[in-house]
């Protein structure tokens, strides 16, 4: 992924408040995994060749789910900031009352 700036309505009400430039992310490049397929001898299985051999996906479980997890925890940390800049924004015009 790669920052790209977002231009709309909002950023610029929101770049004008805060004078800061909002920024998103986007997909830069798909990089193709090149790894085999993982090969079983199982000649009953209903998908096997020939030579009674079976060809599982070559998706390794344990770094998806390390994958899955960091990128929860980078919404949270996201959403979390988010929330803290919006409470501190309404505590600010609570001051201002």
């Amino acid at each position: 992924f790669r920052t790209v700036q977002i231009n709309s309505t909002f950023e610029e009400r929101l770049k004008n408040t805060l004078g800061k430039k909002i920024y998103g992310v986007e997909v830069s490049k798909v990089v193709p995994v090149n790894t085999p397929y993982k090969q079983v001898y199982d000649p009953t299985h209903p998908d096997a060749d020939k030579a009674g051999c079976v060809y599982l996906p070559n998706v390794n479980l344990v770094e998806e789910m390390v994958n899955m997890l960091d990128a929860n925890r980078a919404y949270e940390a996201n959403a979390s900031a988010i929330k803290a800049a919006k409470d501190m924004a309404l505590k600010a015009l609570d001051i201002g009352r």
